[in-house]
């Protein structure tokens, strides 16, 4: 049997030398439309020697149908590197938890470089 793991997970590389992004402080909201649409905090995270973050929530965390952002402090991490004139000081990625989709598990990839970033939904 698979051991569980976090509903909500996220990896970090930094495509300028190749490597992992590490210690990337990670932040994951929730929308709350009966708050007029404002952000409510769902979890905190800090990327490991690996660039990734795999305890962000509690595997026995059940998500809801809903639009999450998850924001990257990119200028800590550019700013531990030694890095200037970088161009995104962070980067925030919205995407949505669809009806009936609660149980399936959510990876966010960042592959990262001072003036670019990509993301797409991985497994």
């Amino acid at each position: 049997m698979a051991a569980r793991r976090s509903p909500i997970t996220c990896h970090v590389l930094d495509s300028s030398c190749g490597k992992p992004g590490r210690n990337v402080p990670v932040k994951l909201e929730m929308l709350n439309p009966a708050a007029n649409n404002a952000w409510a905090s769902v979890a905190y995270g800090l990327t490991d020697s690996d660039g990734r973050v795999g305890t962000l929530l509690d595997p026995s965390h059940q998500l809801v149908a809903g639009i999450y952002r998850m924001t990257f402090q990119t200028a800590e991490y550019w700013a531990a590197q030694n890095v200037t004139g970088y161009f995104y000081p962070y980067v925030q990625i919205i995407f949505e938890v669809a009806a009936g989709a609660e149980k399936q598990h959510y990876h966010i990839p960042l592959l990262l470089s001072p003036y670019s970033y990509t993301t797409y939904r991985g497994s």
